[in-house]
């Protein structure tokens, strides 16, 4: 049951602790609390590179997921990574009605979820199923800590 987390930035200092209590508690909410993942928050040069290498797409995005294994009845798992773009969470919060810290929750569980096999993109079946993972998630969290310093 680890939390591995960097940040790479310097213009945002981030409550590491409490983002790793967070993460950790995602996973017990989404049915795997002895997994493990890695947590990075990059800046938009960064998730623009991994975007582009990754997924041919040359823009950045907010949230992406690099899975390692897939999960199956496995619990003690390396799940593999998300990487958060945090400048793109702060400026789209407000577009999803979201303070920063709730943008960020928003898509931290996004990308674990992402890691455990959810996937939109796949269905309008899938995505809708993602997504009432995700309120649900959310609800269980809340109130929401502050994540940002």
């Amino acid at each position: 049951m680890a939390i591995w987390f960097r940040t790479h930035l310097r213009r945002h200092s981030v409550h590491t602790n409490t983002i790793r209590r967070v993460a950790q508690s995602i996973l017990v909410q989404a049915g795997h609390p002895t997994a493990q993942l890695s947590l990075s928050l990059v800046g938009k040069t960064r998730m623009r590179s991994l975007n582009r290498k990754y997924r041919g797409k040359d823009y950045p995005t907010d949230v992406l997921a690099f899975p390692m294994v897939s999960v199956g009845k496995q619990r003690e798992v390396f799940l593999g990574d998300v990487v958060i773009c945090l400048p793109i969470a702060i400026g789209q919060a407000s577009r999803f009605e979201n303070t920063s810290d709730q943008e960020i929750l928003r898509l931290l569980i996004h990308g674990t979820l992402h890691l455990l096999g959810y996937d939109h993109e796949q269905s309008a079946r899938e995505a809708g199923r993602m997504q009432r993972k995700e309120r649900t998630i959310v609800k269980k969290l809340s109130p929401i800590p502050r994540l940002l310093a």
